[in-house]
Parts: C-alpha cells; sequence; structure tokens
C-alpha cells in the first residue's frame, strides 16, 4: 500500500511523512519530490545536471524520475510505503503555474499508478505561506483546491488535515488513526 502526503510548501509534509515512517512500524519512507535523495539514480546526477540547457540530459532525467517513481509504485505492492508528495505533484505544479508541460504530467499520471490513499495538508493559506513564504497565498489556496478536484475527479481515498489549526502532535494522531485503520 502507498499512502501519500501531499500539500502546498509549507504544510508540513515532510515533517509528517518521516515522523510516521519513525512511529509506523510496517510503513517506510520516500520522497517523490525535486530532490534526488531518494532516487536510485542520484549517483549519475553529476553527469545528468552537468548541462541543464541540454534538451536531451533533461529528457533522459524525466524519464528516470519516471522510471524510478514506477519501481516506488511496484515495491509498495509488497511493503507498505509512506510518500512526501508524488508524480501527482508535478501536474499540480505546472498547473498552478499555467504551463503547459502539465499535459507532459498528465499524460504520466494517466499511465502511473495513483496512490492508494492520501493525506492532504492544508490550512490558513497565510499561516502556511509565513512558515517558508514560497509560495503566494492565492497560489497555497490554489494547489488545495487543485488537489481536492484531482483526487475527487479520479476517486483517490483522502483526508484532509488542517495543520494549522493542529499542532504536528495532533496531526501525527490524525494520520496514525487513518493509517492504522487502512493497514489493518
Amino acid at each position: 500500500m502507498i499512502v501519500t502526503i501531499l500539500g502546498p510548501d509549507g504544510s508540513g509534509k515532510t515533517t509528517l511523512a518521516t515522523e510516521l515512517a519513525k512511529e509506523v512500524n510496517s510503513i517506510s519512507y520516500v520522497y517523490f519530490g525535486g530532490s534526488n535523495e531518494s532516487r536510485k539514480y542520484r549517483y549519475f546526477e553529476e553527469f545528468i545536471k552537468s548541462d541543464l540547457s541540454n534538451i536531451f540530459l533533461r529528457i533522459f532525467r524525466k524519464i528516470l524520475r519516471v522510471i524510478n517513481d514506477f519501481d516506488v509504485y511496484s515495491q509498495s505492492k509488497k511493503n507498505h510505503v509512506i510518500s512526501d508528495r508524488c508524480p501527482i505533484d508535478n501536474y499540480i505544479i505546472t498547473k498552478v503555474q499555467g504551463r503547459k508541460i502539465r499535459h507532459y504530467y498528465y499524460f504520466i499520471l494517466l499511465i502511473s499508478p495513483s496512490p492508494d490513499f492520501v493525506i492532504l495538508l492544508n490550512g490558513d493559506a497565510e499561516i502556511i505561506y509565513k512558515r517558508k513564504e514560497e509560495l503566494s497565498v492565492s497560489e497555497i489556496q490554489k494547489y488545495v483546491q487543485y488537489y481536492q478536484d484531482y483526487l475527487n475527479d479520479k476517486r483517490i481515498k483522502y483526508c484532509t488535515i488542517d495543520t494549522v489549526k493542529n499542532n504536528i502532535e495532533k496531526c501525527l494522531i490524525i494520520a496514525k488513526s487513518e493509517l492504522n485503520s487502512r493497514l489493518s
């Protein structure tokens, strides 16, 4: 089973995912975001990053990420995985930004397996903005709405946790309760 934590930057995805992986014995952590720390091809990253203006290297990097993501999904059929982000993020990010490459990511989503369950983090957009100041308040609101629309459209089961009203301990209790009911 793969459980994914989604939400705008500053909502607490990484904090919650790593804490859940520590506290729930049967689940391991994986990061699907932009960094390459949990990607199998990270050893080739210096070569891949050597010329980011080279379109072939950029395409090669995207192909490696898709292969890596499929590998993680196949492993989740044998083991329980909690993912910080997932391929849905790439589509939502480019949709919020209005970039045409979102069509590529939407195609990838059509051929990719979906998470079994999503924990969607949200809360007061102004407070989330102040945590990192990476996204505008309106972008944070769009992220949450686009995530909900996507999950509802694809009929992916999810719960929402307000990380502004709830501290990390309370978020962890809510998330563990959701996980335990699905893992048993």
